[in-house]
């Protein structure tokens, strides 16, 4: 398969059905899941022991204490905020603490009614320039161009 050859492991896992036992031929969604960690992508690994029930072979609340070493990107932040919760992991990894570790990695949470998350990043541009954990200038009140 060629996305595993390009350590595609996501797309390769998406492809594939949550009762599939194979993804290429030969390697099976644990095999694949397995390289995903291997390679540091934990929170996403997340998503598919989810979909394939592999909460056994992978453990979930090490996947979740993995994802939140260093800084958090919006993605890691939504995977966790979705997963946490599927796990049944909150009381370990409270909703709340995740929120706070996403504002401290440079992310604006906005809670929507009805409880749900909006998480935007920093831009490239502005945050490229800047020295790690420095503020972004934001403009108030107007809307971007």
């Amino acid at each position: 398969h060629a996305m595993l050859a390009q350590k595609r492991y996501d797309g390769a896992l998406k492809a594939c059905g949550a009762r599939c036992r194979s993804v290429d031929g030969e390697a099976g969604p644990g095999d694949v899941l397995r390289m995903m960690v291997r390679a540091g992508e934990h929170c996403v690994a997340l998503k598919y022991v989810h979909k394939f029930g592999q909460a056994a072979a992978f453990p979930p609340a090490q996947l979740v204490r993995a994802s939140l070493q260093g800084d958090l990107s919006v993605r890691t932040a939504a995977m966790l905020l979705k997963y946490v919760p599927l796990f049944e992991l909150s009381d370990a990894f409270p909703r709340e603490a995740i929120l706070e570790r996403a504002a401290a990695s440079g992310i604006l949470v906005h809670e929507l009614a009805g409880g749900k998350l909006v998480l935007k990043g920093r831009r490239r541009s502005d945050s490229a320039s800047l020295p790690p954990g420095a503020a972004v200038p934001v403009k108030v009140g107007s809307a971007p161009n």
